[in-house]
């Protein structure tokens, strides 16, 4: 018997149809994919820049609120007050544009602090011009502090802080 070769052609080229066509498909979604996160991506930029843009108006807006009170301060009289104790007394410091006056008292002498007090501070913002603000800024150790000298240099910022030009600010530290 002959032999016969008979070999089997199997044709290839609808199988690679289908496996293009189903990497077509992968591909396009794929690129769908990409898309949305392109436009989700450029979603969060925009919001990025506006932002952005909010926070360079606020600081523009802050920039002016800052020269404006820089202007306010580079025409006012600061006076800073304070009362520093000490084994025999206590002192009265105000400090006025880098000078320091000074004044030493101890129980028997409260009556002449309180003069000094309002001799330094008190008289001096009744004399100021009405166009001049004056902040009286009282820095005190809340936990070193007599109950009196707070109420006397009270008493003394009260009485010069009732004009508009002037105000007064209490500022309490406390010792480490």
């Amino acid at each position: 018997m002959k032999k016969r070769n008979r070999s089997i052609t199997a044709d290839l080229t609808p199988l690679l149809d289908v496996i293009f066509i189903l990497l077509f498909l992968i591909l396009i979604r794929n690129a769908e994919a990409v898309d949305a996160k392109a436009a989700e991506a450029e979603e969060k930029i925009a919001e990025a820049e506006a932002q952005i843009a909010e926070a360079e108006a606020m600081q523009e807006a802050l920039q002016g609120q800052l020269t404006e009170y820089e202007s306010l301060l580079a025409d006012a009289e600061v006076f800073y007050i304070s009362i520093l104790p000490e084994e025999n007394g206590r002192t009265i410091q105000v400090i006025r544009d880098n000078s320091t006056e000074s004044f030493h008292y101890d129980w028997d002498s409260t009556d002449a602090a309180w003069q000094f007090l309002q001799e330094s501070v008190g008289a001096k913002t009744e004399r100021a011009g009405e166009g001049k603000q004056i902040f009286l800024v009282f820095t005190y150790d809340g936990t070193k502090l007599y109950q009196s000298d707070f109420e006397m240099v009270s008493e003394v910022l009260k009485t010069a802080g009732h004009k508009d030009n002037v105000f007064v600010q209490y500022r309490e530290t406390v010792a480490q």
